[in-house]
């Protein structure tokens, strides 16, 4: 009694979920008092139900490994087509509608993907259950792709094919086939416990308080239908054209026939709690391949079919994200996902990503590595779900992991954007660049775009904050904020408050930035406090007006000063295989300060490479990983003529802190130097790091921050050693004011009683 309940559970959650769907153009079917009066003469094809039981425990394998889609149903192979199936009917009129009624037996879904289909102008093809209860199309040539269609999943076990040709087209009917026949066995309803009763903190709702500033991100993602049977997760992604182009960045590991893959929108909770039966959602259907790459996990497609003006429907509300293709770590990250075939949910990290060698990649560094606050997860069909930055923008689709309601704790690995951008040698299907930077910009990063956003007059954004995050050594922090103009008209002023350690004051910018064009604007010097640090970022009065869309003013950046610390050099000389290492410096606690790898390979040769660290006072680890697991050892190969080697030192003194040679550099998959760091705030030295001159280039006028204590004399020489201007001051922060000053290079110096720094000024 209680499995008959269930079962009817899922059925009336499946009923609900599919009344409100789009895909196609809607319409009515012109041929459903047939299907009711006529029904006994519609040709039948019928597909048995396959072993379940066997699939189930394929399932159980294949789930846990989430090395493709989530699969849902079992494809029955078919060739159904105008010749050899259906049934034809004609009206008094002349129109002409062909009927075919199929069967799966016991299915909880069906859902159909067409080949060899070809629909001229006037011709209308239907996809809809017994009781006309869920209808999808009406579909036409604009929905086709290579003769390719997939559709949504009708619910129930019964599915007719209605194409109608009109009179005016009785010499040019067209074709269709149905080639595949999914039988869906299992639903996200199917875990209606999990999905839907008990899910809470482990399956955050998208439309959750946690979620609310990401919107944007949220009608970015999507759900996939591909192979006929299999869930995965993707996101729409802008390119530097901001053109509407529909690019779905999704998992490699998802990649099948994208021309009859179906793209589910908008399928998500309006609230936190979870509804009683599934909202509504709007598909289209048909893509082809871009790109796609094994090392990071990467497959870009475009999507073909049911677009308007070359885009995404506004029924849709689609949403572009933008990217960043840096190297740099992300200080926390968001994704949006559609863990096994279930509404739309969102996870956070709070914390830093680290680049990894994982899922099994030849690639050093091939994913960022995130570990799931907030009691948040993924699971099986959130594969290929966009990994977003502090900034909103993608940098990495889901690989794999371990992540699950009951594991917590255990990491996911998304392949990282930075890898597939551009790699070595790569054909422009092997790689982002070609698509998403069309116009070879060169830009790291870009935002979102929005199709259909109402256009206003004044709307200033503030997109991304520089020189504010991550470790400062010393005091000098000198950030800058980039702007970008969303209104329609021109940018030429504007207010930027800037708060350092909640201190406002303001800059009143002047410039001109056309509709979506940015600028990067220098902030006047942060002198920082030893610890945690806040910059705080207001825009007002774009143009001296209102800012219509008060929403993009306001961004916030932490960072970390170490002026009680110290300064530690690593000079390591890679081996041959550079691309096999990676290194990280831990504290005490296990947070990583300080991380690199993903190099190239030096061929036969020597690739030193130099860091400093600048550290608390405390004791740390410094961890040398090879992925090999011969460390450094490269001589062992007759194609490399030499080790690799470490050592660590003290800046202050040279003093060396730990050493790796030669002779011990085959230290197998991992080795760890600890090591401390000492408090040498008293021991103030003076050198080029001191000294900051901006802006450079200047019209003449600048100013000169010496981060050093007592009197200095500051000169200002042309190339000759002619002295210009001469200024002797206690003050750490001296300004010029030499317009008058022909362009041309300049020298400027700063002495001071244990030494003297020179640097090279541009004037304009």
């Amino acid at each position: 009694m209680m499995k008959l309940k269930y079962s009817l559970s899922i059925f009336a959650f499946l009923f609900a979920s599919i009344i409100f769907a789009q895909q196609g153009d809607g319409g009515t079917p012109n041929g459903y008092s047939y299907v009711t009066r006529d029904h006994k003469s519609i040709d039948v094809k019928t597909f048995e139900q396959p072993n379940i039981e066997q699939l189930r425990a394929e399932d159980r394998i294949n789930d846990s490994l989430r090395n493709g889609p989530w699969r849902f149903g079992y494809n029955n192979e078919t060739s159904l087509d105008l010749n050899n199936s259906g049934t034809w009917f004609t009206n008094g009129n002349g129109d002409q509608i062909w009927l075919l009624k199929i069967v799966a037996e016991q299915a909880k879904t069906i859902n159909l993907t067409f080949k060899n289909t070809q629909i001229p102008a006037g011709n209308e093809l239907f996809v809809y259950n017994q009781d006309k209860s869920f209808i999808l199309g009406s579909f036409s040539q604009n929905h086709i792709y290579e003769g390719e269609l997939g559709t949504e999943l009708v619910p129930g076990e019964v599915v007719y094919v209605e194409y109608f040709v009109p009179v005016t087209n009785s010499d040019n009917v067209g074709n269709v086939e149905v080639s595949r026949v999914t039988h869906g066995y299992r639903t996200a309803a199917e875990y209606h416990e999990k999905a839907f009763g008990s899910s809470g903190n482990c399956n955050m709702n998208v439309n959750c308080p946690d979620g609310a500033d990401w919107v944007n991100q949220r009608n970015s993602a999507v759900m996939l239908v591909s192979g006929g049977n299999g869930f995965c997760s993707g996101a729409l992604i802008n390119n530097t054209l901001n053109d509407g182009t529909p690019y779905v960045l999704t998992a490699n590991h998802c990649y099948s026939n994208p021309a009859n893959w179906v793209f589910r929108f908008q399928w998500q909770s309006a609230g936190c709690n979870n509804p009683g039966s599934s909202p509504g959602f709007e598909s289209l259907s048909g893509a082809t391949l871009r790109a796609r790459r094994t090392p990071s996990d990467m497959c870009l497609v475009e999507i073909t079919g049911g677009l308007s003006n070359g885009t995404v429907p506004q029924s849709h509300t689609p949403y572009f994200s933008g990217w960043n293709n840096s190297n740099t770590a992300p200080t926390s990250t968001v994704s949006i996902h559609h863990p096994s075939g279930d509404i739309k949910k969102i996870s956070f990290d709070d914390d830093a990503a680290s680049a990894v060698q994982a899922m099994g990649s030849t690639e050093p560094n091939s994913s960022w590595e995130v570990s799931w606050d907030r009691n948040t997860t993924t699971e099986g069909g959130s594969s290929g779900s966009p990994l977003f930055d502090q900034d909103k923008r993608i940098i990495g689709q889901l690989w794999g992991g371990g992540a699950s309601c009951q594991n917590l704790s255990a990491p996911d690995y998304y392949g990282r954007v930075y890898n597939s951008w551009n790699p070595s040698g790569s054909a422009n299907n092997e790689q982002l660049e070609f698509w998403l930077d069309p116009n070879g910009s060169g830009a790291e990063s870009i935002d979102g775009y929005d199709p259909y956003s109402n256009p206003v007059d004044y709307d200033a954004a503030v997109t991304s904050i520089e020189g504010a995050d991550g470790i400062i050594c010393g005091e000098a922090a000198y950030p800058s904020v980039t702007i970008r103009n969303n209104g329609q008209v021109t940018l030429t002023s504007l207010d930027i408050e800037y708060s350092y350690n909640g201190t406002p004051q303001t800059i009143n910018w002047t410039g001109s930035l056309a509709n979506l064009q940015s600028e990067t604007v220098s902030l006047p010097y942060f002198g920082a406090q030893n610890g945690q640090n806040t910059l705080d970022i207001v825009l007002s009065n774009p143009n001296g007006q209102a800012d219509q869309d008060p929403g993009n003013n306001i961004l916030g950046s932490t960072f970390t000063a170490v002026i009680e610390g110290e300064t530690i050099i690593m000079d390591l000389v890679m081996d041959c295989y550079a691309d096999e290492v990676s290194w990280r410096v831990e504290d005490s606690n296990g947070d990583v300060w300080y991380s690199g790898g993903g190099y190239e390979n030096p061929g036969n040769a020597t690739l030193p490479i130099s860091e400093s660290f600048c550290l608390l006072e405390g004791c740390y680890e410094l961890i040398i990983d090879d992925s090999y697991g011969d460390g450094l050892n490269g001589s062992v190969e007759t194609q490399c003529d030499f080790d690799g080697s470490m050592e660590l030192t003290r800046l202050t003194n040279g003093a060396q802190l730990a050493e790796l040679t030669e002779a011990n550099s085959n230290f197998g998959s991992s080795i760890t130097f600890p090591f401390c760091a000492e408090n040498t705030a008293s021991v103030e030295e003076f050198s080029t790091s001191n000294v900051y001159v901006f802006p450079n280039p200047t019209s003449g006028e600048f100013t000169v921050n010496v981060s050093f204590s007592g009197k200095k004399t500051i000169r200002l020489t042309d190339l000759t050693g002619k002295v210009i201007k001469e200024i002797s001051s206690d003050k750490n922060v001296v300004t010029f004011n030499e317009n008058s000053v022909a362009g041309g290079v300049y020298l400027v110096s700063v002495s001071t009683d244990v030494g003297t720094v020179t640097k090279k000024l541009i004037i304009e």
